[in-house]
């Protein structure tokens, strides 16, 4: 009997536990949102079309893409060297918040116009922030337009993608 109540308050801690920790990375998230640095990459094109998972942009980036080659060439060098799947990246910021250029993370102190972004390499390619935008079916031809992303970027590097935005700059309306 008394193990049947044990186990019973096991549970509902492991419930408590869990809705604690899932609430908490959502008011991370939502002041992330409101509290974040601006920050805006070049999109890379990439098909916009998945049977599994519907209507959805695959993302690349302009800047990652001189990055993820120096990055294996330097994994290259050193064969017995595991290489690792994340790190950061200090990104230089023009006026309009537009990431002009990107080096990895060597520990130096910040300039004004820099802020760190993480990155992790999926399936061989170095992303930032997210490498996809789910959008309602049918909207495929209005997210054509897209050729920037608009990033919200804390202060540890953390970065959310908060919309699409056209060659003006625009967000672009589900």
């Amino acid at each position: 009997m008394k193990t049947s109540n044990l186990r019973k308050w096991l549970a509902l801690g492991v419930i408590v536990l869990a809705l604690v920790a899932v609430n908490i990375s959502i008011w991370q998230k939502e002041r992330l949102l409101k509290q974040g640095a601006v920050v805006i990459l070049d999109l890379a094109p990439v098909d916009p079309r998945s049977l599994m998972q519907g209507d959805y942009m695959a993302l690349n980036y302009a800047i990652t893409q001189p990055l993820q080659l120096a990055f294996y060439q330097r994994h290259q060098e050193s064969r017995f060297i595991p290489a690792p799947t994340s790190g950061t990246l200090i990104v230089d910021i023009d006026a309009q918040r537009r990431v002009t250029q990107a080096q990895f993370d060597q520990g130096a102190p910040l300039k004004a116009n820099q802020l760190r972004m993480k990155y992790h390499i999926n399936a061989g390619t170095l992303t930032v922030g997210t490498n996809a935008w789910f959008f309602q079916e049918g909207q495929g031809k209005r997210f054509d337009r897209a050729r920037y992303g608009s990033f919200r970027v804390a202060e540890d590097g953390t970065a959310l993608l908060t919309a699409l935005l056209d060659e003006n700059g625009q967000a672009i309306a589900p």
